[in-house]
Parts: structure tokens; C-alpha cells; sequence
């Protein structure tokens, strides 16, 4: 799941035409979220999800390690080495049910487009020949206090190969929170979304 979900971040972007670098204001605003307990927070996503019983999530250095790989390849895409990239990336939260293969990403990205834009990207690389997966309708749902883009995704060959992304910009940054599941009907995100809460009111 982590490796097909940064190769298609970088598709869609390189499709949308949005590719861009770390302005020094990006590099100072940016602050990573925290655990407490099994309560992850996040006051730059402005959100708290809470680990659902049985689930287990990526540490820190697993998380660093999934940014450090995907702003390499962002690098070498660019035609760089990937030896010294900058930091684009900033994947703030990983989780899954092991015994179900459903699972839930936050992914902090420096961006010089707009969600649409990256959207426009994903709908292009579904039309490729070669594409392997394919994207519903987009609608703008609520979630956590604030409205996102939703795009709905079918991943071909994925354990939860259905998925959710919902999208909104944020300063230089676009906001990810994917979802992603064994079902592909409306209660089976509903129950995803539960887990996502306001971060002064939560659920």
C-alpha cells in the first residue's frame, strides 16, 4: 500500500503539472503532529484520530523513512540524484487493521497547485493504457470541522483496494487523508471516517 501510494502521488502531481520545491516559509510553518495514548493530534491538519482497538500504526521512523523515499523519487523524477532532495513529503500518520487490511494515511505535502489540480492528475493517469487503477465522481464532503475534495479510487491487486481521498489546501501544503478499505460501500468509510474528529470538539 505504501509503495503504490507514493508512486501515485507523484503521477498524479507530475500529470496535474503542480511538481514544486520548499519555500522557506513552507519549511518554517510545517509542525508534526503527536501521540498521546492512542490519540494522534494534529493541530497544523488541524484533526485527531483515535486508534481504533486491534489496529496498529507506523512509528515515527517508519514514517520518516516513507517521506525520505518519496521526496527522492520526487528528486530523480525531477532529474536530480535524489542524494540531498528537498523536504516535500511530510507523512504524518500510517494505521491499519491487521486482521482486515483497512487503513487510514495523513499526508502533509509542499504544494504549488491547488487539490484540484492534483485531482485533474489522478483522472488523467486512470486514462493512461497502462493505468491500474480507476477514480469516481468527486464530491466535497465534510470531515474534522472542514470541507475536503473526496475522490473515490479502485486500486487493482490491493488487499483494500477500494479507497478514499479527501483533499483541501492549507497554506503552501495540500492536505491528504486516505482511507482505505475491503468494501466498497458507503458504511464502510462512514465507520472510517468515525475515528476523525475536530480537535477542540471531538467526537
Amino acid at each position: 500500500m505504501k509503495k503504490r501510494t507514493i508512486a501515485l502521488l507523484l503521477l498524479a502531481a507530475l500529470l496535474g503539472g503542480t511538481l514544486t520545491g520548499c519555500s522557506e516559509k513552507a519549511k518554517e510553518y510545517y509542525s508534526p503532529g503527536y501521540w498521546r495514548d492512542t490519540t494522534f493530534y494534529s493541530a497544523f491538519v488541524d484533526l485527531r484520530f483515535t486508534l481504533p482497538e486491534g489496529w496498529t500504526a507506523a512509528s515515527q521512523e517508519e514514517l520518516d523513512t516513507m517521506s525520505a523515499e518519496a521526496d527522492k523519487l520526487l528528486d530523480m523524477q525531477r532529474g536530480g540524484a535524489g542524494t540531498d532532495p528537498a523536504s516535500i513529503y511530510h507523512y504524518e500518520l500510517s494505521a491499519r487493521d491487521p486482521e482486515t487490511g483497512n487503513g487510514v494515511l495523513i499526508l502533509v505535502q509542499n504544494y504549488g497547485g491547488t487539490a484540484t489540480d492534483y485531482i485533474d492528475g489522478l483522472e488523467a493517469g486512470a486514462e493512461l493504457e497502462e493505468a491500474t487503477y480507476s477514480v469516481g465522481s468527486v464530491t466535497t464532503v465534510q470531515l474534522a470541522g472542514h470541507p475536503y475534495l473526496m475522490v473515490p479510487l479502485t486500486m487493482e491487486g490491493e488487499e483494500a483496494p477500494y479507497q478514499r481521498q479527501y483533499l483541501r489546501k492549507y497554506e503552501d501544503y495540500l492536505i491528504y487523508l486516505m482511507m482505505f478499505s475491503t468494501q466498497e460501500d458507503k458504511a464502510a468509510f462512514t465507520e472510517l471516517e468515525s475515528h476523525f474528529s475536530d480537535m477542540e470538539n471531538p467526537s
